[in-house]
């Protein structure tokens, strides 16, 4: 066999087993060097660009949170060794094929444990990579019911289900407010995430006696819901509840402003807690209601990060005095519990990782950490947060609220 053979039939085995690959045959991670065994190392897809860079900013900030607080108090304790927490970051650009894509190229560089991407759609992709690669997966943003019903057995979210999403919310308005609403209006971008948590909260809607009187749905990550909500605006509904993300939660609050929409208050799944809500709406953000996986009276601590209220401290002597969002919080906690499970496990062996992940039952900052067998934290509760006076403070429960509800929502008045 000649040289110009050799080198044909040798680029030709590549192909062929780069393809085998992409059609669903794991291939063996690369052997870890001596410097990784020195590190604990987690991989991370995130949305730094694209459509969901907002909110994949806030959840890589948890993750660098995550990393600081844990080296400094030493490094993670496994297997008699300490080790330094180290996290690698690559950017999906919002898109589940390319999270799906670099969730592959880690396992190929022997990055087993694997720290979620942000959303539905890109979790849900990675997910079944994962699946197939033998990794393990914190899911700190991908709460979409329809990804925990795939059998999957190496993907664990730390946050409650999308079903709690827009419930909470009807179900806050429900016992808090008064007079009672009667009438609600949904609008709901139409990605998985947002859809599943529109279905559920209708049906807790309904079965509390309100009357919904529209359900529209606008594209996923638009600015302009002025269709919907000229269909809405004649029904006069008591209450808006927007199931959506940052644009386009942004976007239902102003254009009704904007068209004369208005109604007793709003209601946001995601975008309040965040800091952009305020920012970009001003005054027409007061009085919007947002669920939340997480506030500073969140009950529950731990070791690494103290009490709620104690990791909003630390948040804010990290990031110039801001508050955290429970986007931050929420993949901290992530973070916390490939933590945990490495270390009751004694090594980062990901089926062993992945075992002590299947029996967590630990009460952290971010509250209960238990998994169901299908991987989802069905213990944890989310609560409801309504900005007041500029800022998102706990309204519901009331055994966990920082402040009473103010009813009605003035929102569309003062925009």
């Amino acid at each position: 066999m000649n040289i110009r053979t050799l080198v044909v039939v040798c680029a030709a085995l590549t192909v062929a087993a780069v393809g085998c690959r992409s059609k669903g045959d794991a291939v063996p991670a690369a052997a870890p060097t001596p410097e990784a065994e020195q590190k604990f190392l987690l991989g991370a897809s995130l949305s730094l660009t694209g459509s969901l860079a907002r909110e994949g900013g806030l959840t890589k900030e948890g993750y660098e949170l995550c990393a600081k607080v844990v080296n400094d108090k030493g490094g993670v304790s496994v297997g008699g060794k300490t080790l330094k927490l180290d996290i690698q970051y690559q950017d999906d650009t919002s898109k589940p094929d390319t999270a799906a894509q670099l969730v592959d190229q880690f396992n190929d560089k022997g990055v087993k444990l694997i720290l979620g991407p942000y959303g539905s759609a890109t979790t849900e992709a990675a997910a079944a990579v994962i699946e197939r690669n033998g990794q393990v997966m914190a899911d700190s943003a991908g709460a979409d019911d329809k990804i925990f019903q795939k059998n999957y057995r190496r993907t664990f979210a730390v946050l409650s289900p999308a079903t709690q999403y827009a419930a909470s919310m009807v179900q806050a308005i429900s016992d808090l407010a008064q007079p009672k609403p009667k009438t609600f209006a949904f609008i709901s971008a139409d990605d998985g995430f947002s859809k599943t948590a529109t279905k559920a909260a209708i049906e807790r809607a309904k079965a509390l006696g309100f009357v919904v009187v529209a359900e529209e749905y606008v594209p996923n990550a638009t600015s302009d819901v002025s269709s919907a909500l000229t269909k809405i605006k004649p029904l006069k509904p008591d209450v808006i509840v927007g199931s959506a993300h940052v644009v386009e939660s942004i976007a239902i609050v102003r254009q009704s402003v904007e068209l004369g929409v208005k109604p007793l208050a709003f209601a946001e799944t995601i975008a309040p807690h965040t800091p952009d809500f305020v920012k970009t709406l001003g005054p027409a953000s007061e009085g919007v209601l947002g669920s939340t996986q997480w506030t500073v009276k969140t009950a529950g601590k731990d070791k690494w990060f103290g009490s709620a209220s104690d990791y909003a401290a630390t948040f804010s002597k990290q990031f110039g005095g801001r508050a955290p969002a429970y986007q931050n919080a929420q993949a901290t906690a992530a973070c916390l519990a490939l933590i945990i499970a490495a270390e009751k496990a004694g090594s980062v062996e990901p089926t062993k990782v992945r075992d002590e992940m299947a029996k967590l039952d630990e009460q952290t900052f971010f509250g209960p950490i238990k998994f169901s067998e299908s991987g989802q934290n069905v213990v944890k509760a989310m609560s409801v947060v309504q900005i007041q006076n500029g800022h998102a403070v706990g309204v519901w429960p009331k055994d966990s609220a920082e402040a009473p509800l103010k009813w009605p929502g003035s929102a569309p008045d003062k925009g």
